[in-house]
């Protein structure tokens, strides 16, 4: 069934793969961890300390998962490629179904390890602006839309971003980004963000989004976009008198607008996520963003060391 992948690996080789994301350097009890530790004929392990018997996938994100090895590794190529659960599973002969469950598990393994990524804290030159994801209030069913008028969440005739999801971003200029869905794009909610995230001192480029207002009193050197005005880009200079240099800064947040058109374009393939689901499939393009240095097998060996970790308790 599966051949455009695991050929070129045999299953023994497909399990060590699995083996080494969970025990990089020895093998060891999931309870007890203990070292004394010896394989059944069935693959699971028996623990002579504690007398327990369980398999490689125990405590990881794949436990409930029935699918076996092999399948798992040909599902994580298609997966990386970007394949939708559909396509997936026209390739691989499997149960749409099943394939979309398996996509699912790996989203939240993903993003469970993003958020715990990036707790860390930005620096430099960040650029910080908002965007709003979901379907344009023209473009929602009919019957939605007359809902939302009698309702008066929206006026007839206008777009309600109020329908969508609101989504915060920085993006630090060495090509990390962090996304945050947030409640609103108000002054306190994304500042509370900023200030959480971002060191002060910190070169923080922005629109002229009233919610960015007052940064400097914070204590960063914010500088400003005017698009309304049609400025996109502002070149200023300053004097380095220890070099006697001039040192050239590009103002913009073209970064950060650009992941957005990566973002949207991405969430458009899979025509329509779930608000409840919608979280997992940003992190997703979040995770491939920041690693899409990574070649194909790398991408592939580090969402497996990801998947092979301790599932989150809310699992």
């Amino acid at each position: 069934m599966f051949k455009r992948f695991t050929t070129q690996f045999k299953l023994p080789k497909i399990r060590r793969i699995f083996w080494q994301a969970k025990y990089p350097v020895r093998r060891l009890c999931f309870w007890c961890h203990s070292r004394n530790v010896s394989s059944l004929s069935d693959n699971r392990l028996f623990c002579k300390k504690c007398r327990r018997i369980y398999s490689l996938f125990t405590g990881t994100y794949l436990l409930k998962s029935r699918l076996k090895i092999e399948n798992w590794y040909e599902l994580l190529y298609w997966f990386v490629y970007e394949f939708t659960a559909n396509k997936a599973a026209k390739e691989t002969k499997l149960n749409q179904r099943l394939v979309h469950r398996c996509f699912s598990i790996i989203r939240k393994a993903i993003s469970d390890y993003e958020k715990a990524e990036m707790e860390k804290v930005f620096s430099g030159t960040v650029e910080a602006d908002e965007t709003y994801v979901g379907p344009k209030f023209r473009n929602r069913r009919k019957s939605n839309r007359d809902y939302y008028r009698k309702i008066n969440a929206v006026k007839r005739g206008r777009g309600a971003k109020s329908l969508q999801q609101p989504i915060f971003g920085l993006y630090q200029r060495n090509g990390t980004v962090y996304l945050k869905f947030v409640s609103d794009a108000g002054k306190r909610t994304l500042q509370d963000i900023i200030k959480g995230k971002i060191t002060l001192e910190s070169e923080v480029y922005t629109d002229t989004w009233k919610s960015y207002r007052g940064l400097k009193r914070q204590g960063y050197q914010h500088k400003t976009i005017d698009h309304g005005g049609e400025e996109y880009v502002r070149i200023e200079t300053k004097e380095k008198s220890s070099l006697g240099k001039k040192l050239i800064k590009k103002i913009h947040i073209n970064g950060i607008e650009g992941f957005w058109g990566y973002l949207k374009e991405r969430l458009l393939k899979h025509h329509g996520v779930s608000r409840d689901n919608l979280i997992y499939y940003v992190k997703e393009i979040e995770f491939r963003f920041n690693n899409r240095h990574l070649e194909t097998d790398e991408m592939v060996q580090k969402i497996i060391k990801i998947l092979m970790k301790s599932a989150s308790s809310d699992d």
